[in-house]
């Protein structure tokens, strides 16, 4: 599992806007990334410069050719990029949304929206290429002011693709985005026990501060975080380990442990045997 736009930072050139937690990601051919199991844990606008990419979110398959654009909710996806492909990628949080709605979009009554929607595909036009080449420009040559040009270009971009949006089916879906409560704690834990996640993405995954999110966790499983992530892995091995084929070594990686010596070791404390021992005696 990769997660993005955290692991994409050390390989390809980005900009972080100022005053807001958000990214600009120039993807480059030479550095590709392929994953069939991705985590974006910040809200996407991705626009296609050369080759494709097929983006699958549950059941839904959306092939992007260069000129594409697409808006990803947060959320779990596989990313299948040709050799060719390069895009731009603005991550950007619920607040930034919630400001651009603000100051752009007039109040009207908008529908509900379907949490299952798959993302949301544009086509692009002179005004937003214009507009991704600034963006562009300034990623890769920053000058002073440099973040705010970028900030305001996508605004200018969401706003383009807002225009051409007669339906209003992409603003409603905005609309909803920022309006969202909170996800329940227990569905998330159990959805995400075996990824690689800080408490830091726990919380904002679920909509939460740091801090909010310790305490309402503690006040409801009476434990921490890390304990309980903990627990359910070993759990979730144990039973592997108890009824498939698996190599030892498969389960562990699995289960969200990364070092087998660790997983061992935290294994016998808790069952009292080891791993190996386990899938002796199930056989």
């Amino acid at each position: 599992m990769i997660q993005i736009p955290k692991d994409l930072l050390e390989h390809h050139v980005h900009m972080r806007l100022r005053l807001s937690d958000m990214y600009g990601v120039i993807i480059d051919k030479k550095r590709p990334f392929r994953c069939d199991d991705t985590l974006q844990t910040a809200h996407c606008l991705e626009i296609i410069l050369k080759g494709h990419i097929d983006v699958r979110y549950g059941s839904f398959t959306q092939h992007l050719e260069a000129g594409d654009l697409q808006f990803r909710r947060r959320g779990n996806y596989q990313l299948f990029p040709s050799d060719e492909y390069s895009s731009l990628l603005i991550f950007m949080e619920n607040e930034f949304v919630d400001y651009f709605l603000d100051s752009h979009v007039p109040e009207f009554r908008h529908e509900r929206q379907s949490a299952d929607l798959p993302p949301f595909v544009f086509k692009n036009s002179e005004f937003i290429e214009a507009n991704v080449t600034q963006i562009m420009r300034h990623i890769t040559h920053p000058q002073d002011y440099s973040r705010c040009i970028v900030k305001f270009a996508a605004h200018q971009v969401l706003l383009q693709i807002l225009s051409n949006d007669k339906s209003k089916t992409f603003v409603s879906f905005l609309k909803d985005l920022v309006s969202q409560k909170k996800v329940d704690l227990a569905y998330f834990m159990e959805t995400n026990f075996n990824r690689q996640l800080s408490i830091d993405d726990m919380a904002k995954l679920t909509g939460r501060s740091t801090s909010a999110f310790k305490k309402e966790f503690t006040d409801r499983f009476n434990t921490t975080p890390v304990k309980w992530q903990l627990n359910r892995r070993l759990e979730y091995a144990e039973y592997q380990l108890k009824h498939s084929n698996d190599p030892v070594a498969t389960v562990a990686y699995s289960s969200g442990f990364e070092n087998i010596s660790h997983f061992s070791k935290v294994y016998k404390q808790r069952f009292g045997t080891s791993p190996k021992s386990t899938r002796i005696e199930s056989v």
